[in-house]
């Protein structure tokens, strides 16, 4: 019989205990919500040899498979990483990104999938060992449609147009900040300007590192806002 601590180390791990207590789901990881066809067909397989056969998609486009027994565990674990993938994704950390099809849809305005990948690589994975006060969900949007609902998320940004010094019009980005959604919910404070991906990425960063200083233990961001003003926190970052 495995302790609390050792299912929530499982848990860390992206090991999810399930309703009959005795089997795990396990959340396995996309960079943007795109997997291969060689992944794809080395899911399958690891599904029917470590699982029950089966798999989901989650709302942030991870990957769930459910029915792990405890001793599959590492040998699931095992056999994903050879074939490029990785379970993980829970905790108080930053979590997977979660993006639109903004790439290749007709509305889309930016590279959400590239832009997505770009920030699981500098953030999920450039974060992944600091431990922050809460959860932490980021979304890319290709256009205003929303469709991946980016406001809704710790910090959202959409695909929007600006003009460039040239005059010209180009594709740039709005950001939304301190979105909630579950039992209570907050839409994001919008940040106003359209900006650049290297001010998206600096605006990122800032607001992570003054949260994680002023934050009270399990304090989301969206609350950390909400008490400390939004407009105060936004007036402090520098664009």
């Amino acid at each position: 019989m495995l302790t609390n601590e050792e299912k929530a180390g499982l848990k860390g791990r992206g090991m999810i205990i399930s309703k009959d207590g005795e089997h795990f789901v396990a959340r396995i990881l996309t960079e943007n919500g795109t997997v291969t066809s060689d992944q794809l067909r080395a899911l399958a397989d690891a599904a029917d040899r470590y699982a029950e056969g089966s798999v989901g998609f989650t709302s942030r486009l991870s990957v769930e498979m459910p029915g792990v027994a405890y001793e599959n565990i590492d040998p699931l674990e095992t056999f994903l990483n050879n074939n490029g993938m990785e379970i993980g994704g829970t905790g108080p950390k930053i979590r997977p990104v979660a993006c639109c099809k903004g790439t290749v849809c007709v509305h889309g305005l930016i590279d959400t999938q590239g832009f997505a990948a770009e920030l699981h690589e500098k953030f999920y994975k450039g974060w992944h060992d600091v431990t922050l006060p809460a959860k932490f969900k980021i979304a890319v949007g290709g256009c205003p449609n929303n469709c991946i609902k980016p406001s809704l998320n710790d910090f959202g940004i959409s695909g929007w147009m600006r003009v460039n010094e040239a005059g010209e019009r180009v594709p740039g980005y709005k950001i939304t900040l301190g979105g909630l959604w579950g039992k209570s919910q907050r839409v994001g404070t919008p940040v106003e300007g359209v900006f650049s991906k290297e001010q998206v990425l600096s605006i990122l960063d800032q607001s992570l590192k003054i949260w994680m200083e002023e934050a009270e233990p399990k304090e989301r961001f969206g609350r950390y806002l909400d008490r400390v003003g939004a407009d105060a926190f936004i007036a402090r970052l520098q664009f």
